[in-house]
């Protein structure tokens, strides 16, 4: 994505501060968020970058801001992605995580500016989703799906699981539990496992996407390990050599106890062959098996070295 014109939708979370600072050395970039705090912040470390404030729920200020910094490329990272919190408040999600994402495509549509490259960040919840969270970036994916059958506009969708330190994110829960001197960390179930990748991974696999020839219309999959929410917690415990129990407190609404990046039903129109995967819309092999958090693990041994590696501690 060098020397391209870059709309980074919802840019002021950690996966698009993490996009401002890869491509904001050879690339411009506008944000476009509706947080007018963040983006002040933001504006202190990245003067160059252009900042917008809008709201995906609003099509005319997303059509506003294409019109006029006439982007090459379109990131939508924006969404409502904590899960209790789309629980109990549905229509919301629904506002944000789907018709959020219907009103930029309406505005790509109409607007006197054609962009070269739409890229839409989804989630592993998406995968056979319980939630309200789910069930919306499911929706959403498809409505990019569609789109891309109707249009010469690279349309790209990226699912992954959870970034180690992104808002909401469990490790950096623990981190500040562990600040504070906690006795215990809660432990919704001792066998939940989760996909978790570093913000470098995720920015990797978006450009792998993007460069990718054939990714049009289809969705991307990294190829990576799980863990246990367990392995986590003691990994944290041992780098901050104190004596705290997990103590375990029961499944929230809306959790799976492992979650699926491929659903065995996606498997058979997945392509294994590359570097990392690629979900389309045509039947490429017979394979009938998730690519789910549970099967994936890394050994206990491999979490604090892969936390430490990551810059997580």
């Amino acid at each position: 994505m060098k020397n391209k014109r870059i709309l980074i939708i919802g840019g002021t979370g950690a996966l698009g501060k993490t996009l401002i600072s890869t491509y904001n050395e050879f690339s411009d970039i506008m944000v476009f968020s509706r947080d007018e705090h963040k983006q002040v912040n933001l504006q202190k470390q990245y003067p160059n970058v252009t900042y917008q404030i809008g709201d995906v729920k609003d099509k005319d200020s997303i059509l506003k801001a294409i019109n006029s910094y006439k982007p090459e490329i379109v990131i939508n990272t924006a969404a409502l992605k904590h899960v209790p919190v789309c629980e109990v408040n549905p229509i919301e999600s629904v506002q944000v995580n789907i018709l959020g994402h219907q009103n930029l495509l309406d505005a790509v549509s109409v607007s006197n500016h054609k962009i070269e490259t739409l890229v839409f960040i989804s989630t592993d919840k998406a995968c056979k989703p319980i939630n309200v969270y789910g069930m919306c970036k499911a929706i959403s994916e498809k409505i990019y799906m569609n789109f891309a059958k109707t249009t010469d506009i690279k349309t790209v969708i990226v699912r992954y699981g959870n970034v180690l330190e992104s808002t909401g994110s469990v490790i950096p829960y623990f981190k500040s539990l562990l600040d504070d001197k906690t006795d215990y960390l809660p432990i919704t179930d001792v066998k939940m496992t989760r996909f978790l990748l570093s913000l470098r991974q995720a920015i990797n696999l978006i450009q792998w996407a993007y460069d990718n020839p054939n990714s049009h219309g289809k969705i991307a999959i990294p190829k990576v390990k799980s863990m246990k929410i367990t392995d986590i917690a003691k990994a944290l415990i041992d780098f901050y050599e104190c004596e705290v129990e997990l103590k375990e407190v029961g499944i929230r609404d809306g959790e799976k106890l492992h979650e699926e990046m491929i659903s065995s039903e996606e498997s058979a129109f997945t392509d294994y062959s590359q570097e990392n995967y690629l979900i389309g819309s045509d039947r490429v092999n017979d394979k009938l098996k998730s690519y789910d958090s549970e099967g994936s693990l890394m050994s206990s041994s491999e979490v604090l070295p892969f936390l430490r590696e990551n810059g997580v501690v």
